[in-house]
């Protein structure tokens, strides 16, 4: 178990545990690249996260630690224009 904190952008810090130093790595990212907000008129929470070259991910989760699922899962994707090719469809293609 790996306890961290880690001093936020806007000031003040945050601060959990993880499993073990990747997970606490990445959490910490998320942590001060992303936030999460509760929409009272919709009743959702809303998460945002600003990914390199200033552009943004946003959208919305029923509860709080899906909406952290969702910054870290947009940390952690490839930008656009890398592809990587796999075979559609239930079986591969045997060779």
């Amino acid at each position: 178990m790996v306890f961290w904190v880690t001093e936020l952008p806007g000031g003040g810090f945050a601060m959990g545990e993880a499993a073990d130093e990747a997970g606490a790595r990445s959490m910490i990212e998320s942590q001060q690249r992303g936030s999460v907000t509760f929409n009272e008129h919709t009743g959702r929470y809303r998460w945002t996260v600003v990914l390199d070259g200033g552009k943004s991910s946003h959208g919305f989760a029923d509860t709080r630690e899906e909406a952290w699922w969702f910054v870290e899962e947009a940390l952690r994707r490839p930008h656009r224009g890398v592809r990587s090719r796999h075979p559609r469809g239930r079986f591969g293609l045997s060779t």
